[in-house]
This record gives C-alpha cells, structure tokens and sequence, in this order.
C-alpha cells in the first residue's frame, strides 16, 4: 500500500524555488522590462503637421503599461506640438515641440523638445534623421493595370538620438540618458518605435534588491506602437 507523502514546504519557500527554473526566470525578467521603464517620451509625426491639420491618436508603450491619448497640431510651416494625456496623470503625461531644421527632398531632419510629468519625470532633447518613402497605389485605366505612385503621401522610416534627463529617479538620484532609437511610420497615422537609452550617471547600486548587473539598465527601454487619423481643418 503506497502513502501520499505532502509537501510541508511553506509557500514563500514554493515561490523562491521558481526562480530555480530558468523559465520562471526568464518571464520575471521579461516582466521586469516591462515594469521598470524610464518615463514617458513624445510621439512625434516624423514630418511635422501642417498648419491646417491635427492628429488624435492613441499609444501603447512599455514605459506606462496604460494607454495615453496623443494630440498633435501643426504650428507653422516648420513646426508642430503635442501633447500627451494619461489615464492617470502621473502615467506619462506631457508636451512636446517638433522643428524641422532642413528639408532634403527624400530626407528630412528635426528636432523635437519634450516635457513629460511621470514617476519619473524628465526633459528631452531628439534628433531626427527621416526617410520620406513614397508610397504607390495600383490604378486600372483602359483594361490595363499599373502602379502610380501618390502625391504628397508618404511613409517614414526614422533614426533618432535622444538625450534624457530624470532630476529624480526610483532611487531619489539625479538620471542622464543617451541613446538611439529606430521607428517606423504609416502616413503619418500609425507606427512603430523600439529603443535603447543607456544610463551614463553611475546611478545607486541596486544588486542588494537582486537585479543584475549591478546597475540597473533596464530604465531605459522604449517599445510602442501608436495608432490614429489626420484631421484636416
């Protein structure tokens, strides 16, 4: 006759025990990706508005976990601004300034300044480098079939280098932040963003809390997508 032997293993003892398995440890480091961002940034348009034309919007990033509503505005010719709104006001919410410096025709180069109120508040500074890439839609005229290539509609690729600073960070510490990042946008409507920016203060030593290395890094990773329409007035 066999005995059911039970576990007298207490449940603090369980749940240390799954870190012991790589798979539970890969998911919490996943989730702490996700859970220990940086701030809020800007979503920009990679051109900037025109006078006559806003964007309402919607955006679903790793930094906040909660979407925020996205308005833009053209302010001139060479010049928009947004502003971000957060289910709840400490979720990313901000404002932010887009400049275009010089037009290139197949490329375009900005500058946008951003505010944005968040656990970790911050002020930014990004450099724009844009590819305009023309878009085509296919035409039946005659019986015949052939692409022609749309006037003023374009779809954007875009690389960015960021500056970001936190006068005060988790640990109460003063943050400076630099890296690049990479997106991709769809006539100006929606798009894709996926970036890296890495802390260069020598921030306060966390191994004592088990993160690893020694200084946390995972501050600074941006992944977002964001979705919305063109209004013209």
């Amino acid at each position: 006759m066999r005995t059911k032997v039970l576990s007298s293993m207490s449940p603090a003892g369980k749940f240390r025990d799954m870190f012991k398995n790589q798979k539970y440890y890969s998911l919490c480091v996943i989730l702490s990706v996700l859970m220990v961002s940086c701030t809020s940034h800007a979503v920009i348009s990679p051109e900037p508005l025109k006078p006559n034309e806003s964007y309402q919007g919607v955006v679903l990033s790793a930094e906040n976990m909660i979407p925020q509503f996205v308005y833009r505005k053209g302010l001139g010719p060479r010049m928009d601004g947004g502003i971000r709104i957060g289910m709840l006001p400490v979720h990313g919410s901000g404002v932010d300034a887009t400049i275009a410096l010089r037009d290139e025709g197949s490329r375009l180069h900005t500058m946008n300044f951003a505010v944005t109120y968040a656990e970790q508040s911050s002020f930014e500074t990004t450099y724009y480098n844009v590819s305009r890439k023309d878009r085509t839609k296919t035409v039946r005229r005659d019986g015949k079939v052939f692409k022609q290539t749309e006037v003023d509609v374009f779809n954007y690729g875009y690389l960015g280098l960021r500056y970001a600073y936190i006068p005060t960070g988790f640990w109460g510490d003063k943050i400076h932040l630099f890296g690049l990042l990479y997106g991709l946008n769809f006539r100006k409507t929606w798009g894709v963003e996926l970036g890296y920016f890495h802390d260069f203060s020598g921030r306060t030593p966390v191994s004592e809390l088990g993160f690893n290395p020694k200084y946390a890094p995972l501050t600074g990773i941006s992944m977002r997508v964001w979705f919305g329409q063109i209004t013209k007035l």
